[in-house]
């Protein structure tokens, strides 16, 4: 057992582990506010230093102008032993959600949808669950979606970032019919990918077209975004691509990314150079208004926690000196992460793309504050005429915990007639990049991937890989957790918060 023991650890160790490498600013910087080849060379080095500390194969990273790049960098190689280069295609992951949420503002100018009219005018068969309201799809509209106040959970059932099977969309958005929302309606924030998927599927809706094409239509091909795709098999078909790095033994297995509007878009550097340009612009391009700075200014508007639609409105951490915020999406998922982010006042604007989940956005607002406190030029002519300020409320903190509130319920049992909850469970990873380890656990009689469901005090508390929380039961079989997620084992396949599980203990 000792033996097996070991050679788990050392798989677990080859998965999970990262190097925390923290990016710190240079205080006493060793080039001249007037110097960019030296911030640019001390910035090559540490991220040189970087992608070696955290095994990042591959990243590319671009700082500029609205108008210029100041500096664009391709480092490491592919998954495919290829060099990076301004062309290499990788996953997006989130970043995606400022793209469906710019095409659904080109939708609004095109006056096929309205921000605020119920989605069911658009997608007259939707349903979903709730344990607050009657008829809550009568109440949900484009714009809560997009700044997820919906109440929608983070995943659906069928295609979400556990399941890695190539379901078709129709499958995937139907499956959202099947969730129950975490609070009423517009009441409170929860990040989740659905409403942007649902958001997808309105576009094909009212365009008569596929999403993949009215992006490409409205926004790739107009920016010249040659080789940024939301379709699959245009992303197979191009041979500089790298892969998202799950398992750092199967480097060349390609993942179809089934989050569609959510964080289904691939894109390379010099594409994402563009994107961010076009709306540092507010939406200008060629001296021709491609879309009314209205539509943007509404994205840039806070409604909850500081996001707008599709969009995260930030104060950066040295505002005591800068004064200002930055937009803003970041992603992670699939092997991958990027960010992008500009400053509006300063005009100022940073991308990274890397083959590796990480945390970009801290280097590259790091990375952009630094500049911009040591180039007197640009410090000292902050720009107060964008057309917008986002208000901040004082009173709110970043990514806040909202208090739950559990519907009385009168019908509920005390505890499920035809099985109990309590127990263990494992995920069930229908992809190919868990189905090895998991092969390899089961050889070893060992459940790693868990999640635990225990009785304490007379309260039921589930912890594990999915989270730490309290548990509800609200109907026979159904509980809520403290955060308004759902255990579901009226079912032969358990689920908690839409992931499947597989029952192994009762103890």
């Amino acid at each position: 057992m000792a033996h097996k023991l070991k050679i788990l650890i050392t798989f677990s160790l080859i998965i999970v582990s990262t190097i925390v490498f923290v990016f710190a600013k240079t205080v006493n910087p060793s080039y001249t506010v007037s110097d960019t080849t030296g911030f640019v060379n001390e910035k090559r080095e540490y991220l040189e230093h970087f992608i070696k500390e955290n095994n990042i194969d591959g990243l590319a990273i671009a700082f500029f102008t609205k108008n210029e790049i100041i500096w664009k960098e391709c480092l490491g190689k592919s998954t495919y032993n290829k060099p990076i280069n301004d062309s290499t295609l990788f996953g997006i992951c989130s970043v995606s959600k400022n793209i469906t949420a710019l095409t659904v503002m080109f939708a609004v100018q095109e006056r096929l949808v309205d921000l605020d009219t119920p989605i069911i005018k658009y997608l007259p068969d939707f349903t979903v669950n709730s344990c607050y309201e009657e008829s809550p799809a009568e109440k949900i509209t484009l714009r809560m979606m997009l700044s997820h106040t919906a109440g929608f959970s983070h995943e659906a059932p069928i295609g979400n970032n556990i399941d890695y099977r190539c379901n078709s969309k129709q499958e995937h958005w139907n499956s959202i019919n099947d969730t129950w929302l975490k609070f009423p309606v517009n009441t409170k924030w929860a990040y989740s990918g659905n409403g942007f998927d649902l958001a997808s599927k309105i576009i094909e809706k009212v365009s008569g077209i596929s999403f993949e094409t009215y992006v490409k239509e409205k926004i790739f091909f107009p920016l010249d975004m040659k080789y940024s795709t939301f379709s699959d098999n245009e992303v197979i078909n191009n041979d500089n691509r790298t892969e998202g790095v799950v398992n750092p033994y199967v480097k060349i297995n390609h993942k179809k990314i089934p989050v569609i509007g959510a964080g289904g878009a691939y894109s390379n550097i010099e594409d994402m150079v563009k994107y961010v340009q076009f709306q540092m612009n507010l939406g200008e391009l060629d001296n021709k208004q491609l879309l009314e700075k209205k539509y943007l200014f509404q994205m840039y508007t806070i409604n909850k926690n500081f996001y707008g639609l599709g969009t995260w409105i930030v104060r950066p951490n040295d505002n005591d000196i800068l004064k200002t915020f930055y937009l803003s999406h970041s992603g992670e998922g699939f092997g991958y992460g990027s960010t992008m982010l500009w400053f509006p006042e300063y005009g100022i604007g940073c991308v990274i793309l890397g083959a590796k989940p990480f945390n970009y956005n801290d280097i590259a607002e790091n990375i952009t504050t630094e500049y911009i406190l040591n180039n007197d030029t640009i410090l000292n002519n902050k720009n107060l005429n964008i057309g917008y300020t986002p208000v901040f409320n004082p009173d709110e903190k970043f990514n806040q915990k909202f208090d739950f509130v559990y519907p009385k319920n009168e019908k509920k049992s005390i505890a499920y007639k035809k099985e109990s909850i309590i127990g263990k469970y494992e995920l069930i990873l229908d992809n190919t990049q868990g189905k090895w380890f998991t092969k390899i656990v089961a050889f070893l009689g060992i459940k790693v991937v868990t999640v635990k469901v225990s009785q304490k005090e007379g309260k039921l508390l589930v912890d594990g890989m999915l989270g730490n929380y309290k548990l509800e039961e609200y109907i026979p079989g159904l509980y809520f957790s403290d955060d308004g997620e759902v255990f579901d084992i009226r079912n032969s396949v358990p689920t908690f918060k839409n992931i499947k599980l597989r029952k192994y203990s009762d103890k």
